[in-house]
């Protein structure tokens, strides 16, 4: 539940106050959970059904199965791109150091499991959305699965925080014009 903040003077927001309450907000609260809208994959699909799906979506989850949501990876545009556009290597060059050579070009990418980044980041539902934010912010995310036990249980992206943020400023302007009616300013 978010709490009303008041003005910090007349006629202006304590934004700093509104910061502090939003960082509190629990993860739960915004992530999307609407799973039916989530696009799912198992590490054994075909990589062409893949770029099909990634024709209408920005990502994609892998998951072990459909029935245990047990998270394996996300494949996003820019894994599609590192595939299909290999980083241009020297030919004498056997192995790059540190970097997982992916290319359909040159083989080696047939299925999801392929080609999906394997190293996510997660947050559970109980964790504030600060946590979750500082999170996005270090690595550059614009999404986090929400994970319980392993399993897939959300997302929250950063379209979710936005508007729960622009919900939180109207609501707290609403609410403070209010104010100001009822006190006769």
């Amino acid at each position: 539940m978010i709490k009303y903040i008041k003005p910090k003077k007349e006629g202006g927001l304590d934004i700093s106050a509104v910061l502090k309450q939003f960082h509190n907000i629990d993860v739960r609260t915004i992530m999307k959970s609407k799973m039916w809208d989530m696009c799912f994959v198992t590490p054994d699909t075909p990589v062409e059904e893949i770029i099909g799906l990634l024709g209408s979506r920005k990502h994609i989850w892998v998951v072990s199965s459909m029935k245990s949501m047990r998270l394996k990876g996300l494949i996003t545009e820019r894994d599609l791109v590192e595939v299909i556009a290999p980083r241009k290597i020297d030919p004498y060059q056997f192995s790059i150091s540190g970097f997982h050579f992916r290319s359909m070009l040159f083989g080696g990418v047939e299925t999801a499991e392929d080609m999906m980044t394997s190293d996510l980041i997660t947050i559970s539902p109980e964790k504030d959305l600060g946590t979750a934010l500082t999170k996005m912010k270090k690595h550059h995310l614009k999404r986090l699965p929400v994970v319980v036990k392993g399993k897939l249980v959300g997302e929250l992206t950063m379209k979710s925080v936005i508007i729960q943020f622009k919900k939180v400023l109207k609501w707290t302007m609403i609410m403070s014009e209010q104010e100001r009616e009822a006190s006769g300013k």
